[in-house]
């Protein structure tokens, strides 16, 4: 017979008769341990009337014969706050119900979560109400928002090749060898050939918080093709580009352009200095003392002896470019400059200079190179090039095989400059920014004074005067606070992105500049990283 009472109406458990009359259980601890024996064991034992049962009293009809109680399981939902997750917390049961489907259902809608809820984890999620123990917590997410999928910016996609590709992919003979001379057709299009497709944004994927608020996409930058030189748009396709005069296809920015073209088996004394509204292809060498200027590609086959070329566009020498050791104080006899990108199969005693990128693919051995950019000697993602000796300017990264010399050449290498006249304007700036505070700030003081005289003419006209200097202060104002964050944008930026990369070795005799820290290496490193960190030269070696 069952010591206990359950009222399944209330949820309390009992004692069927005070144990001051039966003689039975003997103490609180003894009901206690009755009571955890018994099929109500999970349930909330009221400790305070069981101690009640057990002290001295001349009334025991007052006593509660009341010694535990079932407590049903609850659930709480929280919400992140950026609306975009619901969590759960669960309580399980003491003896009482568990929480249902339909329970969790309308905790959800109460706490406004109305998207977004997984079916399967809150099935899983209240599962385990059969594996938890009696009285725990637990929590999980059950409910995910999705965020807006922003769109994807306008694409261009080129539908021909270009000289430059031309160069770098020499034709294939039989039995697998290349021949790098023999570089197939000159790449030439004619009025209609299509050069490119412009692949139009997309305006994104709208999202949902749980609350079920809509969360819009940013749509894509929208990008028009470049009409240049020579080339249209299609009439069937405002997407498309394409050719309308005969030539050699060149890559601009968001387009293309089609230029003339001028080919010489060699450039040397036969033929003179070349100046061409286009582009050159030399399918042989341009020889000592020879000049090419040209405001379309210029690409030459074979070497670059002591010449000199200059392009407004891109330049490619397929196997190098070699000029004269220089007496101190002169320039190189070899000089090649373009506004785009330079690749040159070696350099050895040459100024290269690029406003874009500068590509060697074997070595530079005692060049002057400049580039806004990159400079990379070798090929691939991880280059094995040399750079050995001479100078480089200027750049932003520089990534290698192997930098110096195992005799210790003097290398000097100079990056970030551009930081002296970053922070000459930011200070500009900032300097600005006082002064133009100083004349608002003057402004509303004289507004200030003139509203507290008489009304008149006059003080309106003088109020209307301070209103009119104010607008176009705070114009110049704003501007400058654009101008002052886009400075110090590009600042972050050019300390950030600095840095030579080493795959290979770096030998003694390396001076290296970042920006205004400058520090010398004496002795042979492994591969790793030189960069800039916290305004000091750092190197940063992998494991």
């Amino acid at each position: 017979m069952s010591l206990f009472h359950f009222d399944e109406e209330s949820g309390y458990v009992s004692v069927k008769e005070h144990p001051a009359h039966s003689g039975f259980p003997a103490s609180a601890a003894q009901l206690v341990e009755l009571l955890e024996q018994s099929p109500y064991a999970d349930f909330d034992v009221i400790h305070a009337n069981i101690g009640q049962l057990f002290s001295p009293s001349d009334d025991r009809e007052k006593d509660l014969l009341i010694v535990a109680r079932a407590v049903d399981a609850s659930v709480m939902i929280h919400v992140e706050e950026n609306n975009m997750l619901a969590e759960a917390r669960l309580t399980t049961a003491r003896g009482g119900k568990l929480v249902s489907i339909d329970d969790a259902r309308a905790a959800l809608t109460s706490a406004g979560v109305v998207k977004g809820i997984n079916e399967r984890a809150l099935d899983t999620f209240l599962g385990q109400q059969f594996e938890q123990p009696p009285g725990s917590v637990y929590s999980g997410i059950v409910a995910h928002g999705v965020r807006a999928k922003d769109g994807t910016d306008a694409r261009f996609v080129r539908l021909c090749m270009t000289a430059q590709d031309r160069v770098l992919s020499p034709q294939e003979k039989s039995g697998g060898k290349v021949d790098m001379r023999d570089l197939g057709a000159i790449i030439t299009v004619k009025p209609g050939s299509p050069l490119m497709k412009r692949v139009p944004p997309t305006p994104g994927e709208q999202g949902f918080s749980v609350f079920g608020d809509i969360l819009e996409p940013k749509p894509g930058r929208d990008m028009t093709l470049q009409v240049s030189e020579g080339t249209k748009i299609s009439p069937e396709d405002p997407n498309l580009l394409i050719a309308c005069a005969k030539g050699v296809p060149v890559a601009v920015p968001r387009g293309m352009r089609v230029d003339d073209i001028l080919c010489y088996d060699n450039v040397d004394v036969t033929t003179g200095h070349i100046e061409f509204d286009g582009s050159v292809v030399v399918s042989g060498d341009v020889k000592d003392g020879m000049k090419i200027k040209a405001t379309g590609d210029i690409t030459v086959i074979g070497f670059v002896e002591s010449a000199h070329l200059e392009s407004e566009s891109a330049v490619t020498v397929m196997l190098g470019a070699i000029g004269r050791k220089r007496i101190e104080g002169e320039d190189f006899s070899c000089i090649i400059k373009a506004k785009r990108t330079i690749s040159v199969g070696y350099g050895q005693y040459c100024h290269i200079e690029s406003e874009q990128d500068l590509f060697i693919e074997r070595q530079a051995l005692h060049c002057d190179l400049k580039s806004k950019r990159l400079i990379r000697v070798g090929k691939g993602d991880t280059p094995r090039g040399k750079l050995i000796g001479g100078n480089v300017y200027n750049a932003m990264r520089i990534e290698a095989g192997e930098v110096g010399a195992p005799s210790g050449t003097r290398t000097r290498i100079v990056l970030a400059q551009d930081w002296y006249d970053l922070k000459k304007k930011e200070s500009e700036f900032k300097n600005l920014d006082k002064l133009l505070s100083d004349k608002l700030l003057a402004i509303k003081r004289a507004q200030i004074k003139a509203r507290k005289t008489k009304a008149s003419e006059k003080r309106d006209a003088y109020l209307k005067k301070l209103e009119v200097t104010e607008k176009r202060l705070d114009t110049h104002y704003q501007r400058n606070v654009r101008n002052s964050k886009l400075v110090a944008q590009k600042l972050r930026r050019l300390v950030k992105l600095s840095r030579v990369k080493v795959n290979e070795l770096m030998h003694p005799g390396i001076e290296l500049t970042i920006a205004k820290d400058s520090r010398s290496f004496s002795r042979i490193y492994p591969p790793h990283l030189v960069k800039l960190d916290e305004g000091k030269i750092t190197q940063e070696f992998s494991n």
